[in-house]
């Protein structure tokens, strides 16, 4: 009897084991980070309304992102002067996700969503940690990334300079599309955000390393199953393809944080999915013939299932 019972046992020893070394890979900090936009390094009075947004803590390391650092990490010249969008972040240990959230009692974000953000850092590489978002006054907020990355220096853990660099022109290829349909019947940002997610799921599944026309036809799609075929531009579609292959060039999809990346993409699927303003994304879709599907958290279950299973079958063949 006690025979039957040691693979089982072994099984769970060795997985243990595994996870137990896996989630070394990303450690949670000793003490957050708090960025702050040049602009508020002598302006003490803005300094402290936005460390309030923040909600900053006496042992917060304190940093602020520059015009260099802009430059460095997003490819992107902004004068220290505009630098406002400031952030705070805590590493968590792999597996606890991604948690942003925009803080905008005292200033808005005006044209980058919390969603937009996610799945930037997802493309760079960050998924587990707590960020908050904020400004004292009304900003763009296209240079807190920046800050993000720079905390990541703060605490010695350079981030991949090609990795953020992408994930910057990733954002500005999706702020781009959304502002030139923001008054198109049947388009939402949702939808582009859960489309642009779904596709890097499908090319990490697939190997992370496709051809051009592989990688078209999974936009293509995604694009139908997201209810935006038709309404985006073939100009549009390009720049989506071009992007993606960028991204899949850099490596990340078959990288050591390729694991981490898919499983931050579906929860970010599933908040998306989950939302009021999906909800109506897909009224207004069906009011025009279109139809937004649903991943499901069903699927995402049975995808995770099957890579535990992978997992550990690959394991005991490499041993």
């Amino acid at each position: 009897m006690l025979k039957r019972f040691i693979p089982i046992l072994v099984i769970m020893f060795m997985t243990t084991i595994f996870f137990t070394q896996h989630t070394q890979a990303v450690s949670e900090w000793d003490e957050a980070v708090t960025v702050y936009g040049a602009a508020l390094e002598n302006d003490q009075n803005l300094q402290t309304q936005t460390a309030e947004v923040l909600g900053v803590e006496d042992n917060d390391i304190i940093s602020y992102v520059y015009r260099e650092d802009s430059m460095r990490y997003l490819n992107q010249d902004y004068a220290n002067n505009i630098l406002k969008s400031s952030i705070r972040i805590q590493q968590r240990n792999e597996g606890h996700g991604l948690d942003l959230t925009i803080n905008e009692e005292m200033g808005r974000i005006t044209q980058i969503t919390p969603q937009m953000y996610q799945n930037a850092l997802i493309t760079s590489g960050i998924t587990d940690a707590v960020v908050v978002i904020g400004a004292a006054e009304d900003v763009t907020g296209e240079s807190a990334l920046a800050g993000i990355y720079k905390a990541f220096a703060e605490q010695g853990e350079e981030v991949n300079e090609e990795y953020t660099q992408n994930a910057q022109q990733e954002l500005n290829v999706i702020n781009n599309i959304t502002q030139q349909n923001i008054n198109v019947d049947g388009f939402s940002q949702e939808q582009l955000n859960k489309m642009i997610t779904e596709i890097k799921i499908n090319i990490i599944d697939e190997g992370g390393d496709l051809s051009e026309e592989q990688i078209r036809n999974i936009v293509n799609d995604q694009m139908e199953r997201n209810g935006l075929d038709g309404i985006l531009t073939e100009t549009q579609v390009n720049n989506i393809i071009n992007i993606v292959i960028q991204i899949q060039n850099s490596g990340i999809f078959q990288s050591e944080e390729a694991n981490r990346l898919l499983d931050s993409s579906r929860d970010l699927v599933n908040q998306i999915t989950s939302s009021d303003a999906f909800d109506q994304a897909k009224e207004q879709a069906a009011q025009i013939g279109k139809e937004i599907q649903e991943s499901g958290v069903w699927q995402n279950f049975l995808n995770a299932l099957q890579d535990f299973i992978d997992l550990i079958l690959n394991f005991f063949r490499s041993n």
